[in-house]
């Protein structure tokens, strides 16, 4: 009988050794991946994406309700993105009820809808016999405004964990979000430049001089270089010579308008053609920015 009783208690042992959730596996994937943006000074940059979780389980072993945890390796500031070949950061944050609300931790716990920080957790259903669920949460991306940063392409890369339970539980999959921001190089005339007049008398002794005001916001960064098509020409009609001359020609993005002059004088000594007692004429020359 003793030789029995021992028998029996074996299996019994390793019956009740055998873990609750052996036979379940889950895969994690997020959509878009990576997120990609074009991102602008003057307004947020807010994406929507989503995690999808899908687990397979042994009806036989793993209960029917499990719960689980997903985190981002995201404190609840934040992170950065880091421009490719450069040292700029840019901050961003990915949320999980909607932009900048109820930020997605590696820590805590908190509902998918619910505005708390923390990672998400979650009871699925398979459902009676049930072997395969899925299970879509969203993501809210966003790059806040006003972070003023040099042109260029800012990438990171978000890890995803997938636990059992809770922040502590057994590890069921993992995954990575790509994010790669850029800020492309860009200039604009915030001032257009506008006409300049100038009222020449036949045979100044001094040249006649004017000056017409423009700025130019570009990437903070971004070089830039200003030309005029034809520094000399002559005023048709009244047939007089001038020169057109730049503040700068050369300057490097602020993210602020920058403030520069046309400037031009009119030769002396120039009799003109004019047959009445005041005459008009009126010429046109391109200002160029490249970047």
């Amino acid at each position: 009988m003793k030789i029995l009783l021992i028998k029996t208690l074996i299996p019994l042992a390793l019956l009740f050794g055998l873990p609750a959730w052996s036979a379940t596996t889950c895969t994690v994937t997020a959509n878009p991946n990576p997120v990609k943006g074009i991102y602008t000074t003057t307004a947020n940059l807010d994406m929507q994406g989503n995690l999808t979780v899908t687990c397979n389980r042994d009806p036989n072993i793993d209960p029917r309700k499990p719960s689980i945890w997903i985190g981002m390796a995201q404190p609840a500031a934040g992170r950065t993105v880091t421009q490719e070949a450069g040292v700029s950061t840019l901050a961003y944050t990915v949320a999980h009820r909607t932009y900048a609300s109820g930020i997605w931790t590696d820590t805590g716990s908190a509902a998918a809808t619910s505005t708390a920080n923390g990672g998400v957790t979650d009871r699925l259903d398979f459902g009676n016999g049930g072997a395969t669920v899925s299970v879509t949460y969203n993501f809210y991306f966003r790059v806040a405004l006003s972070q003023v940063r040099p042109a260029g392409v800012y990438v990171d890369t978000l890890p995803v964990t997938l636990r059992l339970a809770n922040e502590t539980g057994a590890i069921l999959g993992t995954t990575t979000i790509g994010i790669a921001i850029s800020i492309p190089r860009a200039c604009r005339f915030s001032t257009p430049p506008t006409a300049i007049s100038v009222a020449y008398p036949a045979f100044s002794a001094a040249a006649v001089t004017g000056a017409s005001n423009f700025a130019l916001t570009c990437t903070q960064g971004t070089t830039y270089t200003i030309a005029i098509d034809r520094p000399r020409s002559v005023i048709p009609t009244v047939e007089l010579a001038y020169g057109l001359t730049l503040s700068t020609t050369a300057a490097t993005g602020t993210a602020v308008a920058q403030g520069y002059t046309v400037n031009i004088s009119v030769d002396p000594g120039q009799a003109g053609r004019c047959g009445a007692a005041t005459c008009t004429g009126t010429d046109s020359r391109t200002l160029t920015v490249t970047y």
